[in-house]
């Protein structure tokens, strides 16, 4: 199982868009995906639950069955003592149940309050207690209960560098950053690459304290990453240029943006080369380009289904479509989308699965 976070300290980059998409085209590939949505906006949520199903999350009825949401997995933690999560599994939906194929677990409006019990947690850590890592830690348990279930899990994050996307940055198999070609996303890489160095510092500091204080055996049982360094956290896998702009004139990206976008790739250089998955060339970190095309993905937003869902199930059975109808466009997107599938699996190891 591989744990893909979708990140960037600036909002307004398509992240959830990307994720979700990449989600249904890791699913198209036949792929056992799971989406978590740990942004407390719950954009991924509402992308893909239609409105009867967000209204069972939050409405309070013995006549309505609740969808459960990644606070049922949080709350056992805030509720007691023990640095323990609930039950993972029961609160998943099935693909079944919605139009993106892959298996998620809803984001709910009161996740902030989480964020609060992991600014204590890391607290605790930074004191060398045993308890304020493992809840700082609390993605291991997850990944721990669901491993055998899937190939792939997504997590939409929100553009804070705070608690919550801490503990899942540090713990996750690899990150991707959206982006557009602008000024605040050269300085939102710069603080990803400046906050996740400073956060292992103090991590790897507590934990050779924590090591002194307690033998082998319990530390191999209390679920919390003991290997975490500054050499080993090779988890960049690449970025992906959201809403690019083209010129007519010139049929490439605008020049605004064209000079943004390559500041944002020296700064990528400079501030996460450290963190850069091993054996690519920083030529390969570009997944792609996504067109600004956001009339055709706000459409399938609200209709909470992937923006080429209809061309690529009649790909799928052989139909074809008329030359001058939309779904030209539902087309390009869906190869796009499938070049950036492949060219992230390829970055993470996973060559052969872009045979599929």
């Amino acid at each position: 199982m591989r744990t893909i976070a979708f990140f960037n300290n600036k909002g307004g980059v398509g992240k959830t868009t990307i994720a979700t998409t990449i989600g249904y085209e890791l699913s198209r590939k036949g792929k056992k995906v799971l989406m978590i949505d740990l942004d407390p906006q719950s954009n991924t949520t509402q992308v893909v639950l239609n409105d009867a199903q967000v209204e069972r999350i939050y409405k309070k009825s013995s006549n309505i069955d609740r969808i459960k949401t990644i606070k049922d997995v949080y709350n056992p933690m805030r509720d007691s003592n023990e640095p323990e999560i609930g039950n993972v599994k029961e609160s998943i939906l099935s693909g079944e149940k919605h139009g993106f194929k892959f298996d998620i677990l809803p984001s709910n409006l009161n996740l902030s309050e989480f964020e609060d019990t992991l600014s204590d947690a890391w607290s605790d850590l930074r004191a060398n207690k045993l308890g304020g890592f493992r809840r700082t830690n609390w993605f291991i348990q997850l990944e721990q209960q669901i491993k055998s279930d899937y190939d792939y899990v997504l997590l939409d994050l929100s553009p804070s560098l705070g608690a919550l996307n801490r503990s899942v940055l540090l713990n996750v198999d690899f990150f991707i950053i959206p982006i557009t070609g602008d000024i605040y996303n050269v300085y939102g890489i710069q603080n990803i690459g400046r906050w996740i160095s400073q956060w292992i510092r103090t991590y790897t500091r507590s934990l050779s304290y924590l090591k002194d204080d307690y033998d082998a055996e319990t530390l191999n049982r209390s679920q919390i990453n003991l290997s975490l360094k500054q050499e080993n956290f090779k988890k960049f896998a690449g970025y992906i240029v959201s809403r690019a702009k083209y010129s007519k004139k010139t049929s490439g990206i605008i020049s605004y943006q064209k000079k943004h976008i390559s500041d944002i790739k020296k700064m990528i250089h400079e501030s996460l080369y450290f963190a850069t998955v091993d054996n690519i060339e920083l030529t390969s970190l570009e997944l792609g380009e996504i067109r600004e095309i956001m009339s055709l993905l706000t459409e399938s937003q609200g209709a909470h289904v992937p923006s080429y869902k209809r061309v690529a199930e009649a790909e799928q059975n052989h139909k074809k479509w008329d030359k001058g109808s939309a779904q030209n466009a539902e087309y390009a997107i869906m190869k796009t989308f499938d070049q950036i599938t492949t060219n992230l699996l390829i970055n993470i190891g996973d060559k052969n699965d872009t045979n599929n």
